[in-house]
């Protein structure tokens, strides 16, 4: 047994092969913000990561759009690649195409292992780093029959809602679901962990109290915030965004 191994003197000893000088005191106490959040990545972190990308790839509003969209419908960067090389000339005539197409080859990755060494941006954490616009997509895609909470509630990004107790205990009910019933593998060969549902994770994201997203791109509260979105509050977003087929037109590039 080695000297800094000792019960007695093992502190003591290791510490004498240290210097905490006032220089390095100085350091430390004027980064104190900087610690907080030292090595962590949160949904907070990853949108700001994001963002920064998109405004040095000079991308429009709506390539930006595009790009959460794309992630929210499939959470694959190698498959939404192939799928828009795949899209028909007149979505490829779109101002948005290009661009969108460039930025998702040129700084989206597939999985968190992958971002090492580089500033690429993970695709499976697009959708969670706004999660009101990932449920917002989520319900324009999907036909109106199918569009219910109890659906909905099968994306993890549901969770990180700011959802009452009872929405919530079904968010954990679809986030368990999702990873232990749906997600049946990694192709991530840089992985340790096999998908499943984790307690610690969920935990991570039911403590997320995101708002809810309009077809402007604007939050909606719920009338509590302090309780988050009730049923009655979910069902009557269902209600407006299952019409929107009858709601919204598009001439000349403006909404009607």
């Amino acid at each position: 047994m080695s000297k800094f191994a000792s019960p007695t003197f093992g502190v003591q000893e290791a510490l004498g092969t240290m210097s905490f000088s006032n220089d390095l005191k100085a350091f430390i106490l004027g980064r104190r913000e900087e610690w907080a959040d030292f090595g962590k990545m949160n949904s907070h972190m990853y949108r700001e990561k994001l963002m920064k990308l998109m405004i040095q790839a000079s991308l429009s509003a709506e390539a930006r759009f595009m790009v959460f969209f794309f992630f929210s419908v499939i959470k694959n960067q190698p498959r939404v690649v192939r799928a828009m090389e795949n899209m028909d000339a007149t979505a490829k005539a779109q101002q948005w195409y290009a661009p969108t197409l460039k930025f998702i080859n040129s700084n989206v990755t597939q999985y968190v292992t992958a971002t090492k060494g580089n500033t690429k941006m993970p695709a499976v954490n697009i959708p969670t780093c706004n999660p009101g616009l990932d449920i917002l997509v989520y319900c324009l895609i999907t036909s109106p029959e199918n569009l219910t909470i109890n659906n909905m509630r099968m994306r993890t990004t549901f969770s990180q809602l700011n959802l009452d107790k009872p929405l919530q205990d079904m968010a954990k009910e679809g986030y368990a679901h999702y990873w232990d019933q749906v997600v049946k593998g990694t192709k991530n060969t840089v992985s340790t962990e096999s998908p499943k549902m984790r307690e610690e994770y969920y935990q991570t994201s039911a403590s997320d109290t995101y708002n809810l997203i309009d077809l402007d791109l604007k939050e909606i509260k719920p009338k509590d915030p302090k309780v988050g979105y009730t049923e009655a509050e979910l069902k009557d977003y269902i209600e407006i965004l299952s019409k929107v087929d009858n709601n919204v037109r598009v001439e000349d590039g403006k909404k009607k």
